[in-house]
């Protein structure tokens, strides 16, 4: 069955099948979206079709499951699969010339190799400056996939060489269904489904009661952030800052509930941007105290475009 362990996303699904098909496959995809919402399981079941060996594989886009090219993708060990992902929160220029370098040799089997980056902005400038010119002109049967949070993250001259394809979060039946296909209790992951964002990911990875305090901290902020003074503001943004590891998952759910209010509320939409920005700065290394300053002492004001 076509992209069967994949649940949802159905128009970037349809496309990628029509390519591979039509064995006219884009030598380079940017795969966006939310983190955990399945852009990683995607890109990996179009590898595992672009290694089969089974000549019918790309005809169905399916692949036959069979195969010593199938298993060996699975596990992540056959030679012409590559996978790219951040170390210490980077990835280094060094990372990606030892890629360069392994895409130079001729493929082992079936004359195809595929790259997987995970967090493409995570990598340094110098990293995307030595990666761009192989996404210009990629070795022969070399299909690069690079995921990422938002386009606006990556280099502009780097995006416009990538089919872009957007993965938009599921809906909460399909997070449910992951939840109960991983063997998380119905009760339970009723709750994380609601509170996911359309994001199995972020449920599986979360403590349930860290995601449960996160969720409802975000909600608070979202719903008092209008009223609250320059003082107020401030706090809040040296709170948050001084606890790095919560703040990847309070930004997530805050910038859910911003997207819940933004249709009926010009505030919110203005704070949604707003967010936006700073969560691509802080991928940037951007000083968090002044980053989460900037994000809520200007919600809702002008002069925005001055600090972005």
């Amino acid at each position: 069955m076509p992209f069967g362990p994949v649940r949802g996303h159905q128009r970037p699904i349809k496309v990628l099948e029509r390519a591979i098909r039509s064995g006219r496959i884009p030598h380079a995809y940017l795969f966006w979206g939310p983190d955990g919402v399945g852009k990683e399981t995607v890109a990996r079941h179009a590898a595992k079709i672009l290694l089969c060996k089974d000549p019918s594989a790309r005809a169905n886009a399916s692949p036959c499951g069979q195969c010593d090219g199938c298993a060996k993708t699975a596990s992540g060990g056959h030679p012409d699969f590559h996978l790219v992902a951040p170390t210490e929160k980077a990835i280094s220029v060094d990372d990606i010339r030892a890629l360069l370098e392994a895409l130079s040799f001729e493929a082992f089997e079936r004359g195809v190799k595929i790259v997987i980056i995970r967090d493409v902005f995570k990598m340094s400038r110098e990293g995307a400056n030595a990666l761009l010119k192989t996404v210009e002109e990629p070795p022969e049967g070399t299909h690069l996939f690079l995921l990422a949070h938002h386009r606006s993250q990556l280099i502009p001259t780097l995006v416009s060489r990538c089919q872009p394809l957007r993965f938009d979060p599921l809906a909460e039946e399909d997070v449910l269904a992951v939840l109960s296909d991983n063997g998380v209790e119905d009760e339970k992951a009723r709750v994380l489904a609601e509170l996911s964002g359309g994001s199995p990911g972020v449920a599986l990875a979360q403590d349930f009661e860290v995601l449960v305090q996160a969720d409802a901290e975000s909600r608070d902020v979202a719903g008092k952030l209008q009223s609250m003074g320059t003082i107020d503001r401030l706090g809040l943004a040296e709170s948050w800052s001084k606890d790095k590891e919560k703040l990847p998952l309070r930004l997530e759910c805050l910038e859910r509930r911003l997207s819940e209010a933004a249709p009926k509320s010009p505030f919110a939409l203005n704070c949604l941007e707003r967010l936006q920005a700073v969560r691509a700065l802080i991928d940037r290394n951007a000083n968090l105290q002044l980053a989460l300053d900037a994000l809520f002492l200007m919600a809702g004001k002008e002069g925005w475009e001055e600090f972005n």
